[in-house]
Parts: structure tokens; sequence; C-alpha cells
């Protein structure tokens, strides 16, 4: 039932406030992440969809750096610290090889940051698809990471809840 509320809250986030007392202040510590089979490119969508808040203070308390994902003129170096994180945080396996993550880059959008990856040289149909996501979970004991991916035809979703870190979505 707390997945439930914490998808709805996520959801909604777009008419929270983005000034103001409320601005940082949500109840549940949730990502989204989106993974997307594109079968004609033989790739890999993936988004990334976190608190903008949550994430710059993820980055702080793991790089002791300032962050600032908002300020445009901050942009190229804030490329190299979600990166960094990004691939230190989110892996994943296609019919039991590992396959590698391009960072194609972030934006900011109201309270939510999105970073973009893809994976190359998919060929054939995704069997199984295996995520080791550990997104926030230094920032937060009551994470959610919630996953939904599109295989073909096949949709899956599915949940990892602090500190679970890994989950295999079968599309066979």
């Amino acid at each position: 039932m707390q997945t439930v509320l914490a998808l709805f809250l996520w959801l909604m986030m777009p008419i929270f406030p983005s000034k103001g007392p409320l601005s940082s202040v949500h109840p549940f510590h949730v990502s989204v992440t989106e993974i997307t089979q594109n079968a004609a490119a033989g790739t890999l969508e993936v988004q990334v969809k976190l608190f903008t808040d949550d994430f710059e203070a993820a980055l702080k308390k793991v790089y002791d750096t300032k962050v600032d994902l908002i300020d445009p003129a901050l942009h190229e170096r804030m490329d190299s610290v979600v990166l960094r994180y990004i691939y230190s945080r989110l892996q994943l396996r296609v019919n039991e090889k590992a396959v590698p993550l391009q960072y194609l880059g972030f934006e900011q959008e109201r309270e939510a940051t999105y970073v973009y990856l893809e994976a190359e040289n998919i060929q054939g149909p995704v069997r199984r698809l295996d995520v080791y996501a550990k997104l926030l979970y230094e920032q937060f004991s009551d994470q959610v990471n919630i996953f939904h991916a599109t295989a073909g035809k096949a949709k899956k979703s599915t949940k990892l809840e602090f500190p679970a870190h890994t989950v295999r979505l079968d599309f066979e």
C-alpha cells in the first residue's frame, strides 16, 4: 500500500509548489526508472526520474562537493557528477549479459531530475532483464526504486525497497 501511495504522490508531483516551505518536503523517497527496448535501433532507452532535492543531497554526500542541478551555468560540471553517480548505482544485464550504459545527459524539470541513458547492441528479443540499483540508498533508509520495463509488446513493473538492490524481470 505504501508503494501505491508513493507512486501516486510521485505522479502528482507537478502540482506541488516549487517554491516556499513545502518545496523540499515530501513524505516518500521514490525514484522511477523507465527501460524501453527499441528493437529497430537495437537499444535499450533508460530514463531515471528522481526528486531533485534528494538527488542533490545524495550527490553532495557521496562526492563532498557543491551540487546544483538547476543552475544552467553549472550543467556541464554537474554532468560528470551525475554520470559517475549513476554508473556506480545502476547496472543492467540483458539475457544474462552485462550491457554498458551510455550516459546521454540530464535535465531538471520542476521538482524532478531526469537522467537519460542508452544501452546499444541489444540484438534479438529481451527475454530477461536483471537490474542492479542502489539509487539514493546512501541518503534514505526508506528509499523505493520503481522500475517499468518494456520489451517487445510485454510490459513489466517492479520495485526495489532499501536495502534490496537486485531484481529480475522475465519477459517470456
